[in-house]
């Protein structure tokens, strides 16, 4: 009986022993858990703070960042393979924060071609002039190098040009061969003339689409597809031009393509 009472007494004790173990376990780790930071979520950014920290990444860049120059290769391309026309152009462009490309353009043009109807026209070589602006719709893009382009230009060219249409002298009769095309209505025959040294001015506007590649170091090319829309015209007395030297064919709007190797300045 004493054994039994001994064993329970040992027991209750070793119970008791453990009891103050846990409360003793307790009371040192709730000050420890206490004292440790909550993990706060990482909160997420906004779309505004995202176009804010784009937009600080943008102004990083400097206000300028080179000068283009460029030489168009379609006019004379398209002369050598029998066009009517023979033009060639220059372009000088300042980036301005990769976004903004002021562009200077300067050419000469001229013509001497005959039509359908027997009319001959011939402009000597003369200037044309452009003047606009290129905005680069690649500009948040990491490549700086190429990038696609729309742009405006207002443009003028004042030149002289000749229209004539000479009957041509038969040499075995030894008379003139009427032109059928230039036939008198009322007198009948041909109705030869020679307009030399008329005048002309033209003014036009043009909307550019482009794209510039980096092909080597500074060494770049450039296409670009221009919608040309005349606004004013002063012409000679006895007829149209049929040819404006950096515009094309004398009618309201025209199509134009230009194909340039440009180099870019270093910085």
């Amino acid at each position: 009986m004493k054994l039994k009472t001994c064993r329970y007494s040992i027991s209750t004790v070793t119970v008791h022993l453990r009891l103050i173990s846990l409360l003793l376990l307790f009371c040192i780790g709730l000050p420890a858990a206490g004292q440790q930071p909550s993990q706060k979520p990482t909160p997420q950014k906004s779309q505004k703070q995202q176009k804010k920290e784009e937009a600080a990444k943008v102004d990083t860049i400097p206000l300028y960042n080179g000068t283009y120059v460029g030489v168009d290769l379609y006019g004379i391309g398209s002369k050598v393979l029998g066009g009517d026309f023979l033009s060639s152009e220059i372009s000088v462009g300042v980036n301005l924060k990769n976004r903004f490309i002021p562009t200077i353009e300067f050419g000469m043009g001229g013509t001497d071609a005959w039509n359908e109807t027997g009319i001959h026209y011939k402009s000597k070589m003369a200037p044309f002039f452009r003047i606009g602006v290129d905005y680069n719709t690649m500009a948040k893009k990491k490549e700086k190098n190429s990038y696609l382009y729309a742009g405006l230009r207002y443009a003028f060219s004042s030149f002289k040009y000749d229209v004539s249409t000479l009957p041509v002298h038969d040499p075995i009769w030894g008379d003139n061969i009427n032109n059928p095309s230039l036939e008198d209505d009322y007198w009948g025959g041909s109705v030869p003339f020679d307009h030399p040294g008329m005048k002309a001015s033209v003014q036009w506007i043009e909307i550019v689409l482009g794209v510039k590649v980096r092909i080597y170091k500074n060494f770049n090319m450039g296409w670009s597809v221009r919608m040309k829309y005349k606004t004013s015209a002063s012409t000679g007395e006895f007829g149209n031009p049929w040819y404006v030297p950096g515009y094309g064919k004398f009618k309201s709007n025209n199509m134009g393509i230009t194909y340039s190797l440009i180099y870019k300045l270093p910085l």
